[in-house]
């Protein structure tokens, strides 16, 4: 069966029947049966699982134990398997568990970028005002603005915001998609993702809302079939897939008991042979063995596709705003003559609908309808996703390969060149002397003989038997030892190295440094092996990111009437989650998940300097801070932060010796004001000594005259000295006071800017 069998999905709803969902189900379980699909992998994948996990299958090695079609008996060696490829697997899990996941949640609604730019005007206008106000209180007009306060320039102000603005929604969906994570300890199933995907090569994960909460898990490559597109690269964007798994009646009828009817139930509850029935559903074909029930399994396929659907756009004008409106409605909806008549228009369109469907026991169909939450974007209505994602290593233009697959020729050669190097050594019996055993001397018995052999390592011999005529040199040496034995030690390195080399996995990586490797080399070693398996961490932290987008979608209808919960983060902080549903399912969140590997590198990079950083003054709550995180981009903002504090103490501190130098100027003009001072004091002095000199000498009256006007100048001249002197001392005392002021300015300065950057570094570690 193929695609042309499957029904018709442009109808409108009332023409998808019963029975037209039953056809659907149908057709793509048999698409999936017919060899269209994947549906014959189920066997090569658990062959790949075996192989992890050490399970030998003898049939690998046949044309070694049975070269002549006949097993070999009694041999003193068995083929056994000796893991190879198991060291490297684990290494790749233990690498994800450290690898940093770090996401950003951030809104694409049209109107992120103006309301953004809305902010950033709204704070420089606060600020301008602030500093306005605080003018015109220094103009002794009291308006309430505090003269202390820091006024920051405008171009601070939009640089500070262009590094620290986050939309509110953006923080409301980090906050969920955070909250989600906790709950659905999705940490543990990308692990076990991560599994899936060096194990069979493949991934697959669903996610949905169920009893009112998004949901995350990972499924068995097994059970899952998909819409086999070569372009596709996500399972979520193809036209369909399925999970088919083999369950217990019970827990059937536990799950699917408000679906099923009483008929249905107590067909599943009575055990019965069925056509669709398993090999070994029973434990005999008659039915009545009183274990066939607890043994029976029940074949349970949901089944998800896009089907469409037929909306329209009715556009129509609000007669008490004048506005042009737009509506979205179904194709049920019929235009009311007073729209029709008023201008409205109406546009149909057919878009995607996701609908979901489940087969139990090849007979009962159950839950056959358009899933209840169609993830579609805001932009496109046509765009929908399915529920179910995953993805494959390499299916490109051939057929699917794993790490395991890769891997297998080299553990099957290993295996074999282990059995024959047991072999080889089983056979090796090392050099031995051949003696004639008429030389054993007369009355000796072989065990005496050996015991003088091996305790004294000579042998005796008795050349004079009688009747014995014997040549002295009459003896050999038989060498029974493996030459082989080397070359098969040397080839099974070989192997383990060419392995390596293929899985990009190296010794190094591994941990093992020879003896004579540098530091230099080893870690050129590493870098050269990480390079081969990086692809297979970028592709797989694809399929996160999209994982993530998912579950913040989904998370839009589980909570259409608002959360709010407490949780735990993974440092042991509890957060808050308070969800507003209208803002929550409003918002178009993207999401975007950062590369891990050039995480890590940068991470390390950067933290190897910490040393250097101390030497050159780092606070050591930010050196401790770098070591403890794993998030480079949370230790950029930390760093930034730390960036601005100091630049601020560095202005602060430069201010103040400009401000210090400022007063040493003027603490030297006065003291050279003051020496001025004391010189016209003196000389002034001087010239009131004359004047006294001169008085005694009043000779005449014109003289006089003159000599009291100097008396009068001089009196006025030394009352203008005091005041000028009067003057330098409070300015001198002033200044003092001024430098105090600035000192304990300047500190608060300081403190300010230490504070500031603390405060914008928790800030943004509460972001990340």
């Amino acid at each position: 069966m193929g695609y042309d069998k499957i029904p018709r999905q442009k109808l409108p709803l009332r023409q998808k029947t019963k029975d037209w969902r039953e056809k659907c189900v149908e057709a793509f379980i048999d698409l999936s049966n017919s060899g269209i699909g994947h549906s014959n992998r189920k066997d090569d994948i658990k062959i790949l699982y075996d192989y992890y996990n050490g399970v030998i299958d003898e049939a690998d090695y046949n044309y070694v134990l049975k070269p002549y079609g006949k097993s070999r008996k009694n041999f003193p060696s068995e083929m056994r398997n000796y893991p190879i490829i198991k060291p490297i697997i684990d290494l790749l899990l233990g690498e994800k568990s450290k690898r940093p996941l770090n996401y950003t949640v951030t809104v694409q609604n049209a109107d992120s970028v103006s309301i953004k730019e809305q902010a950033k005007t709204d704070a420089i206008y606060k600020n301008l005002q602030l500093h306005f106000l605080q003018s015109v209180q220094n103009q002794g007009l009291d308006v309430g603005a505090d003269p202390e306060q820091e006024i920051e320039l405008p171009k601070h102000i939009a640089d500070m915001f262009e590094m620290s603005y986050v939309d509110n929604r953006a923080v409301l969906g980090q906050q969920a998609l955070s909250y989600i994570m906790q709950d659905q300890e999705v940490y543990d199933k990308i692990q076990k993702a991560w599994f899936h995907y060096l194990v069979a090569g493949e991934v697959y994960t669903h996610r949905g809302v169920r009893n009112g909460e998004p949901f995350y898990e990972v499924l068995n490559p097994i059970d899952v079939d998909y819409d086999l597109d070569p372009d596709l690269e996500f399972v979520e964007d193809g036209d369909w897939a399925l999970v088919r798994k083999y369950v217990h009646p019970s827990t059937v009828i536990d799950h699917y008991y408000d679906s099923l009817t009483e008929q249905q139930v107590m067909e599943l509850e009575e055990p019965r042979h069925h056509e669709n029935d398993i090999g070994f559903l029973y434990a005999n074909n008659s039915g009545k063995d009183a274990n066939a029930y607890r043994n029976r399994l029940v074949e349970v396929t949901n089944v998800y596709w896009k089907s469409r659907k037929k909306i329209g756009f009715l556009s129509y004008m609000d007669m008490d705003t004048g506005a042009i409106e737009e509506v979205e409605v179904d194709e049920s909806f019929r235009m009311p003559r007073e729209l029709r008549d008023s201008g409205a228009k109406l546009q149909w369109l057919w878009v995607n609908e996701v609908w979901e469907g489940t087969r139990i026991d090849g007979r009962f169909y159950v839950n056959m309808n358009p899933i209840a939450n169609q993830r579609i974007s805001l932009d496109n209505p046509s765009t929908c996703k399915l529920p179910i994602n995953g993805r494959r290593y390499s299916d490109v233009n051939s057929a699917n390969i794993s790490l395991v697959k890769l891997g297998i020729p080299y553990q099957l050669n290993y295996n074999i060149y282990k059995y024959r190097l047991e072999l080889a050594i089983a056979r090796s019996k090392d050099i031995i002397a051949q003696f004639d055993i008429n030389m054993i001397p007369k009355k000796w018995d072989m065990d005496k003989f050996m015991y003088y052999v091996e305790g004294t390592g000579i042998a005796w011999v008795d050349y004079n038997k009688e009747g014995i005529q014997l040549n002295p040199q009459h003896q050999s040496v038989l060498d029974m030892s493996i030459k082989t034995i080397q070359q098969y030690i040397t080839l099974l390195e070989s192997i383990l190295v060419e392995w390596e080399k293929i899985s990009g996995v190296s010794r190094q990586r591994q941990g093992e440094i020879g003896a004579y490797e540098g530091k230099a080399s080893s870690q050129q070693a590493i870098l050269q092996s990480s390079h081969i398996t990086e692809d297979l961490f970028r592709k797989f932290e694809r399929l996160e990111q999209r994982d993530f987008q998912a579950l913040l979608d989904y998370s839009k209808e589980a909570w259409h009437t608002g959360k709010k919960t407490m949780y735990v983060m993974p440092d042991g902080t509890t957060d808050f989650l308070d969800i507003n549903s209208l803002e929550h399912m409003e918002s178009n969140y993207g999401i975007y998940v950062s590369d891990a590997g050039k995480d890590q590198e940068k991470l390390t990079n950067l933290k190897s300097l910490t040393q250097a950083m101390m030497q050159n003054g780092a606070k050591p709550s930010v050196i401790a801070e770098m070591l403890d995180s794993d998030s480079f981009t949370q230790i950029k903002k930390n760093l930034k932060s730390a960036e601005k504090a100091q630049e601020e103490l560095e202005a602060a501190q430069q201010q103040a010796q400009q401000e210090q130098a400022q007063q040493q100027m003027e603490a030297a003009q006065m003291q050279q004001e003051a020496e001025g001072l004391e010189r016209e004091k003196d000389r002034q002095k001087d010239i009131e000594i004359a004047l006294i000199n001169a008085e005694s000498k009043k000779d005449q009256e014109g003289y006089s005259l003159n000599l009291e006007k100097m008396i009068k100048d001089f009196e006025i001249k030394n009352r203008q000295l005091d005041i000028k002197e009067q003057e330098l001392m409070e300015r001198s005392r002033s200044s003092q006071s001024q430098e105090d002021i600035n000192r304990e300015a300047n500190q608060v300065k300081r403190e300010d800017s230490v504070l500031k950057a603390d405060t914008a570094r928790q800030n943004a570690n509460k972001r990340d």
